[in-house]
């Protein structure tokens, strides 16, 4: 489905629209799924996610704005966001450097949203922030390490991950609003 049609599924799935909601589904659970499962690890755990996901968007289909970004990463933002409060809820032992190394041989297009309007411009901003704060972000937010999950990893201070992230956000919105 392009942006368009997933947008105008979204509108109809706000209005209780069953088939598309079920066009919606099958066009993106593949999607959503691989960024489940490559952060929970386990299929059970990434299914459970994908679906409290898909019920999130049946009730708050009418909450998507496009000027905040594309239906994807709208979507891929909350399964995102369920799976790693799923991680952090069930006490599960953090992130071993095995697993953040296996983490990181997938490659990262199979976890973000393809063709999105802008992709171009935040590798391009990406590209431009120093290795510690784009490695930093990467771990942060592609893969949903926490902050003292990548300062384990990259054998940091916690307080410099933190900085690194921060600043390299700030960075990324400033070049992206320009």
């Amino acid at each position: 489905m392009t942006e368009y049609e997933l947008s105008h599924a979204l509108h109809r799935i706000a209005l209780g629209d069953s088939s598309a909601f079920e066009r919606f589904y099958q066009a993106t659970s593949p999607k959503l799924m691989s960024v489940s499962y490559a952060i929970l690890r386990e299929r059970a755990l990434a299914e459970e996610a994908l679906q409290d996901t898909y019920l999130k968007i049946w009730h708050a289909a009418s909450d998507y704005r496009s000027d905040a970004g594309s239906v994807m990463c709208w979507i891929t933002s909350m399964v995102r966001y369920r799976a790693i409060d799923m991680l952090r809820n069930a006490n599960r032992q953090p992130f071993t450097s095995k697993d953040i190394e296996q983490l990181l041989d997938q490659r990262a297009s199979d976890s973000l949203p393809t063709a999105a309007p802008d992709a171009d411009k935040l590798e391009n901003c990406m590209s431009d922030l120093d290795g510690t704060q784009r490695q930093s972000i990467h771990l942060a937010f592609l893969y949903g390490l926490s902050h003292r999950e990548v300062s384990d990893y990259l054998g940091e201070a916690l307080g410099s991950i933190k900085s690194w992230i921060r600043r390299g956000l700030d960075s990324l919105k400033r070049c992206l609003q320009s």
